[in-house]
């Protein structure tokens, strides 16, 4: 049975109000594209092409999303245990104490269960903590799809009715499978997928700051999804009908696996439901190299799957599968997008056509109530919908680390339009202290060539845009707040420990 919250109304109210506001604020942005004759030029007409892609995707996006998670319904479930359970925990050399530490916490989980510990490393000590802590464990002959084929391999020797999946940094409640299993008594519902979060971030910087950067997601954009039944599996503290994987083919393969998985899912129709409480918190990347590695990973997997699925199947995609899926798969496109700005402004600084300084100068007064409206609009959605257990605070640093983030998912981006492949990449679960250094290189170039331009300029006076050289500092003060607090990378604790969840 499902109720609305009658004491959301006001909220409602003020939601569409705000997003009344925004459309005009995105309706002057886009009007900068539309005066004079910018649309007879290609390179403004992909401009054009690239601002309504974004605009439509991550802003309009976000912002429907927003408004919908205060729409969304109360589920009331009733205890239901009727369904046996496969508890998967996938591991590939990891260390041994993170590993016992989840399958102890597994197995301690009420309800009739069975834990079975997945083993890719082949790891004969591994076999025997899982025979002490009473696991099962499997294992296979190749390595063959990563993960998904490790899911798989599984999946043909167990038979229980839901599979529960964790990575091996996650740690599950007791009253995780309490508090998830009810949403099956819907005969219609794939799969269920728990809210992410992490039990450190107070470590060092980078901890602090990926920790901070997730806050967004879950639970204001997860709410949102939830309410047009589009949740997106997340990899770990995820719980899967069998019949339902099986209606698919199993777990799909790929860099983003969990999402191929969940669009499956929702394109067979199947649906999904989201659990908006820290049932089994991770851990979060401990250095840079660590976060590095695995946003590409990242970036690059949603990519393949945004321009390979996404297209063949919108004709027969759902309103809602279209937004959060659009929203999701669009996310990384961040990078390029600062790409974009970050070029342009070094052009029109340090070029000498006054009419391009001009023209800008008007994009940029188009551009900044919109992006204003933007982050405030964010600010709202996260005090409406962080969860109490998560801390509050100016999260500047979550802003730096994935605005620094640019050129990887750039890279990413490239790499999916020419179709160069990424062989799997398990995220570094240890720190190291090292960062090989070419990770670095755009940002240093960029930010020496933004403050080194501004400055120029100033020293020659009488600068005809006071406003193009506001934008330039504004895209290299990220930059440098990173490298001002590069230093304290160093005092990141060694850690054997991270999720491989997308």
């Amino acid at each position: 049975m499902r109720s609305l919250r009658t004491s959301s109304l006001p909220s409602i109210v003020t939601w569409i109000s705000l997003l009344a506001v925004g459309l005009l604020v995105f309706g002057y942005y886009l009007s900068w594209w539309f005066t004079a004759d910018r649309l007879q030029s290609p390179w403004l007409l992909l401009g054009l092409l690239v601002a309504l892609c974004y605009g439509y995707f991550q802003i309009l996006g976000h912002w429907i999303l927003f408004l919908l998670a205060d729409l969304r319904p109360v589920r009331r479930v009733q205890p239901y245990d009727n369904l046996s359970v496969d508890v998967f925990v996938t591991a590939c050399g990891e260390d041994h104490a993170l590993v016992r530490k989840c399958l102890a916490a597994a197995y301690a989980m009420r309800g009739k269960h069975q834990v079975w510990l997945l083993d890719d490393g082949r790891d004969p000590a591994l076999q025997q903590m899982a025979k002490e802590l009473g696991a099962g464990y499997l294992t296979r002959d190749d390595r063959k799809h990563a993960k998904a084929g490790n899911l798989n391999s599984a999946l043909a020797r167990t038979d229980g009715d839901i599979i529960a999946i964790f990575d091996v940094d996650h740690v599950p409640v007791p009253e995780y499978l309490e508090a998830t299993l009810p949403h099956f008594a819907d005969p219609t519902v794939g799969f269920v997928q728990v809210m992410l979060t992490f039990r450190d971030g107070e470590e060092n910087w980078v901890e602090q700051a990926a920790t901070e950067s997730s806050f967004g997601f879950y639970n204001p954009t997860s709410n949102g999804m939830d309410r047009v039944g589009s949740v997106t599996m997340m990899g770990s503290n995820s719980l899967i009908r069998r019949d339902a994987l099986a209606s698919i083919g199993n777990y799909q393969p790929g860099l983003a696996e969990d999402l191929a998985t969940s669009f499956a899912l929702h394109r067979s129709g199947w649906r999904s439901a989201y659990v908006a409480e820290p049932l089994a918190p991770g851990l979060a990347p401990p250095d840079l190299m660590a976060w590095f590695t695995q946003q590409f990973k990242w970036a690059r997997g949603v990519f393949e799957v945004l321009l390979t699925t996404f297209p063949r199947l919108w004709e027969k995609l759902t309103w809602g599968d279209r937004i959060a899926y659009g929203v999701r798969m669009t996310m990384y496109w961040l990078g390029p997008i600062v790409c974009l700005h970050v070029l342009v402004t070094l052009f029109i600084l340090l070029g000498e056509n006054i009419q391009a300084v001009l023209a800008y100068e008007q994009y940029l007064l188009h551009l900044a109530p919109l992006a204003c409206f933007n982050v405030l609009l964010h600010g709202a959605a996260l005090r409406r919908w962080m969860h109490p257990s998560l801390r509050a605070r100016v999260m500047w640093k979550a802003v730096v680390l994935v605005y620094i983030t640019w050129p990887v998912y750039t890279l990413a981006w490239i790499m999916a339009l020419l179709r160069i492949p990424l062989a799997f990449r398990p995220t570094p679960k240890t720190s190291t202290g090292y960062l090989n250094p070419w990770w670095l290189v755009p940002q240093l170039l960029t930010t020496a060539f933004l403050v080194g331009g501004v400055l120029f300029r100033l020293s020659q006076g009488g600068y005809p845009s006071i406003l193009v050289l506001v934008a330039a500092i504004a895209l290299a003060v990220p930059q440098v707040l990173f490298f001002w607090s590069l230093s304290s990378f160093s005092h990141a604790r060694t850690q054997p420990e991270l999720s491989d969840t997308v």
